[in-house]
Order: structure tokens, then sequence, then C-alpha cells
């Protein structure tokens, strides 16, 4: 009766809190734009009305360029580069745009944190595209006109769409807290219970 009981609150547990959460790290080389005056543009935009509530999560910014002050910025953003700039998905459009003078390199982590795509397989997708004075596209993927985009599939997977060559990318999912705690707390009353039926 005990083990019957635990393994349903062990699923329970893990069935409530069902989500992604992926951890990226991006490095992008812009010793080609060295110099030269444009944008940094950071989307996390919904594939349509039924996407779950999700959000990204900018921090350890850097660049050997120089930021340009007031940025401009619409929809679900809070926070800024110099600390942590979190963009959710309940709007449509969910755009950071940040003037700048690129140097050589650009870097940030962003932390992606989604719940599994419901039945419609409606996710969304995170984007950085860099764009000169006028708003061209610079080290772009010539198929997406970003030079990143991370989307979440139907499958519940982060997918990498797009990436410019000069965007290196190093990911490593980690679980959410929550679920993680839920589910050492479940494993360590099934052996606990386990345990004490041996003795």
């Amino acid at each position: 009766m005990i083990r019957k009981i635990l393994a349903a609150s062990l699923l329970a547990l893990l069935g409530n809190h069902a989500a992604l959460a992926d951890t990226w790290y991006v490095n992008v080389d812009t010793s080609a734009l060295s110099g030269q005056s444009g944008w940094l543009d950071f989307q996390f935009n919904p594939a349509d009305a039924f996407a779950p509530a999700a959000s990204a999560t900018i921090m350890s910014f850097s660049s050997t360029g120089l930021l340009q002050p007031m940025p401009t910025f619409s929809g679900d953003v809070s926070g800024s580069l110099d600390g942590t700039l979190t963009l959710g998905n309940s709007q449509d459009f969910n755009d950071w745009l940040q003037g700048v003078t690129f140097g050589t390199a650009i870097s940030f982590r962003v932390d992606i944190n989604e719940p599994i795509p419901n039945a419609s397989g409606s996710g969304t997708a995170f984007s950085l595209s860099l764009y000169d004075s006028s708003y061209n596209s610079l080290l772009a993927d010539p198929n997406w006109g970003a030079s990143l985009v991370i989307n979440a599939s139907d499958t519940g997977m982060m997918n990498v769409l797009a990436q410019a060559p000069s965007v290196s990318l190093s990911a490593s999912p980690v679980p959410e807290p929550d679920v993680a705690a839920s589910l050492l707390a479940g494993l360590g009353l099934v052996g606990f219970a386990v345990r004490r039926r041996a003795a």
C-alpha cells in the first residue's frame, strides 16, 4: 500500500512540473564588424496564441564593443544587458533593440525556460540578429536573416534552426529546479520505504 502511494505521489509530482530549461552559451565573432555602428536585436516570440508561457533570460553579457545608451524594447521585456534581461512570450512581438559600436566579440548566456509544447505543437523562438545602422542584416544565416534562432519543437526538444558561421554555441540542458527536487524527494522516499521493509 505504501509503495503504491509513493509511486502515485512521485508520478503526480513529475507530471505537474513538465518543463524544458536549457542553458545556451553564445559567442559571436564580430571582428569583421569592428568599429562599425549598428544594432543588436534579441527577440523571443510565440508561434501563435496557443504557445504556452515561456521566458528567455540573458545574463553574463559581454562585448569588446561599446553599447549605446537608451535601448528600445517592445512587448514582454524587463531588465537590461548590464545585469539580467528577461524576454517573455506573452505578447506577439517581444524585442530588445540595443545600439552598439561593434568590437571583436560578443558573448552571453541565455536560459530558455519553456513548458513542453501543447498538442498544437506551438512553441516560442529565441533569436539574435545583428544589423548595420540602416537595419541591414549582418553576419546572418542566409535562410533566416538572423545570426541565431533557437526554437522549441512539437516534441518538446530545443532545436537550433539558424546559426551563422560567426556564432559558436554550446548547450547544456538542465532540469527545472522544482522537477529535480521533486525527483530526488520521491526517490528518497522510495529508498526509505525499501530500506524500512528490508529491516
